[in-house]
């Protein structure tokens, strides 16, 4: 299997308890999708398993069980391993809407000027989108809001994003 076809849904944070329960971190804003889900796939080897999603603790933390784990110490060697699920399972989305994993690697053209970068990453710190991006002419990294007043247009198909930031934001 290749990781093309998936997409990142949370990220085991820990053990608990003793019977190979493990604490995960879930990316998913709508959470009604891990109950569609049949096989979860875990780690880089891509362990594929049925994850029982049992109670939340907290905003995005769940405590979940894995019936292949039965114990603490099978629970422990999964702390830090991501969890992916086919995309096949992911709900349509409605027009300017993306998933992080698409806007990865997109060039950045910025309107009206030569420079060039590439999106880093996508963040979320809690007001909004933020595309952390590499421009051609610096070494450091900046953040773009991701919202209408900075990105006029986003080509998935041309892997293209086009900036218009707002004034002083580049500097």
């Amino acid at each position: 299997m290749q990781l093309d076809n998936f997409i990142t849904v949370g990220k085991v944070l820990n053990s608990f308890g003793l019977k190979g329960q493990v604490k995960v971190d879930v990316y998913l804003q709508d959470l009604s999708v891990l109950k569609t889900v049949d096989i979860f796939c875990i780690g880089d080897a891509l362990i594929e398993s049925k994850i029982h999603f049992l109670k939340k603790t907290k905003k995005s933390t769940w405590i979940a069980a894995i019936p292949e784990f039965k114990n603490k110490e099978q629970a422990d060697q999964l702390k830090g391993h991501l969890i992916y699920i086919e995309k096949k399972y992911l709900p349509s989305l409605i027009t300017d809407e993306f998933y992080y994993k698409d806007l990865r690697g997109l060039q950045i053209k910025i309107e009206g000027s030569i420079q060039k970068g590439l999106v880093n990453d996508v963040c979320n710190f809690g007001s909004g989108d933020i595309l952390e991006v590499s421009l051609d002419d610096r070494k450091a990294t900046i953040y773009i809001p991701f919202n209408k007043d900075n990105v006029s247009k986003v080509d998935l198909a041309h892997r293209t994003i086009l900036l218009t930031p707002l004034k002083g934001l580049l500097v």
